[in-house]
C-alpha cells in the first residue's frame, strides 16, 4: 500500500477500467493527466489499514481523521506526492526499474540511463527544512526569524496559477503571506524545496562511445506517465473488437477492469486469426 511522502496518506489503489485507459490516451501527459488519474484510482486507506504512523501535514504526529474518509481529492496533494503516486501506478505495471534516454553533447551518440524508481524516490524525499517551523495553522510553516508564512503548493495550485512569470506570481499570492520580499520568497521556496520535493531532477550516465559524463535533466512523473499512455493505448481498438464481436456498448466495455477488456479482445483475435486459416489440403 503506498504512502505519501509529504502528506504522510496511505492509499489504496482502485483497479483500472477503460475509463482510466481513455483519460491516458485522451489527456498523454501533464499534471493535468497525473491529477485525474490519481483521482479516479485511489482512494484514501482506513485508519486501519493506514497504521499508526500516518502523520499530519504539519509532520507534528498522529493524524487518523486523515485516513478515515473513502477518498480524497487529488488536486489538493503537494505535487510531490501526485508525482510518486503516479510513479507508484508505473512501477505497479512495468517493476522498478526505468530508462531515460539521451544524447551525448560531446559525440552525439545515444545514451540509455538506468536506474531504479525505488532509489528515485528515496532521493527525492521530503528533508527538514532549518529554515522554516511549523506554524500554527495546519500545512503552513514559518521562516524562522522572519514574517514569512508559506504553504506548499498543491496541485491545483500549479494548474490554477498556469506557467511563467504571471503564474509564478499567482502562486506566490496563493502560497506566501506576510513578508513577500524577493528574498524572502526564494527563502520559501528553498524550504518548500525541501519539505515537499517533485521527482523532477538529474540523473547521471556515462556515454559508452566517447567516456563523458552525461547529466540528463529527468521530469520522471512525465516518463511514467508516457509509459502508462503506451500501456492503455489499445483501448480504442479493444472497445472496437468487442462492440464488432459481442455488440456490447461501449460504457458496457469501458467498465470493465483492464485486465478482463484485454483478455477478452485477446480471446477474439484468437477466434477471427483461426477462423481464416485456410483449411489443410486433402492427403
Amino acid at each position: 500500500m503506498p504512502r505519501t511522502p509529504v502528506l504522510g496518506l496511505s492509499v489504496r489503489w482502485r483497479p483500472s477500467t477503460g475509463h482510466d485507459d481513455l483519460l491516458l490516451v485522451e489527456g498523454r501527459s501533464g499534471l493535468s493527466t497525473a491529477v485525474a488519474l490519481v483521482g479516479r484510482r485511489a482512494g484514501r486507506a482506513h485508519a486501519d489499514e493506514a497504521g499508526p504512523d500516518a502523520v499530519r501535514p504539519d509532520g507534528e504526529g498522529p493524524d487518523p481523521e486523515a485516513c478515515d474518509r473513502e477518498g480524497f481529492d487529488a488536486r489538493s496533494l503537494p505535487v510531490g506526492d501526485v508525482d510518486m503516486l503516479v510513479a507508484d501506478l508505473r512501477r505497479e505495471r512495468l517493476g522498478d526499474r526505468l530508462v531515460a534516454e539521451a544524447s551525448c553533447a560531446h559525440c552525439s551518440a545515444r545514451i540509455d540511463i538506468d536506474f531504479s524508481l525505488t532509489g528515485h524516490l528515496r532521493h527525492h524525499r521530503p528533508r527538514p527544512a532549518r529554515s522554516a517551523v511549523p506554524a500554527d495553522e495546519p500545512g503552513w510553516w514559518r521562516l524562522r526569524h522572519s514574517r514569512t508564512w508559506f504553504r506548499l503548493p498543491t496541485a491545483g495550485d500549479v494548474l490554477a496559477a498556469g506557467a511563467g512569470r504571471e503564474g509564478h506570481r499567482a502562486l506566490v499570492e496563493a502560497c506566501v503571506r506576510g513578508d513577500r520580499s524577493a528574498g524572502a520568497v526564494r527563502a520559501a521556496e528553498r524550504a518548500m524545496a525541501s519539505l515537499g520535493p517533485t521527482l523532477r531532477g538529474d540523473a547521471e550516465g556515462t556515454c559508452p562511445e566517447c567516456a563523458a559524463s552525461v547529466s540528463l535533466d529527468l521530469d520522471v512523473r512525465e516518463l511514467c506517465l508516457e509509459e502508462l499512455v503506451f500501456l492503455a493505448s489499445g483501448v480504442l481498438d479493444e472497445v472496437h473488437l468487442l462492440a464488432s464481436a459481442y455488440h456490447w456498448q461501449e460504457r458496457d466495455i469501458l467498465d470493465l477492469p483492464s485486465s478482463r477488456r484485454i483478455h477478452y479482445a485477446e480471446r477474439v483475435r484468437a477466434s477471427w486469426s483461426a477462423e481464416t486459416l485456410p483449411e489443410p489440403a486433402d492427403a
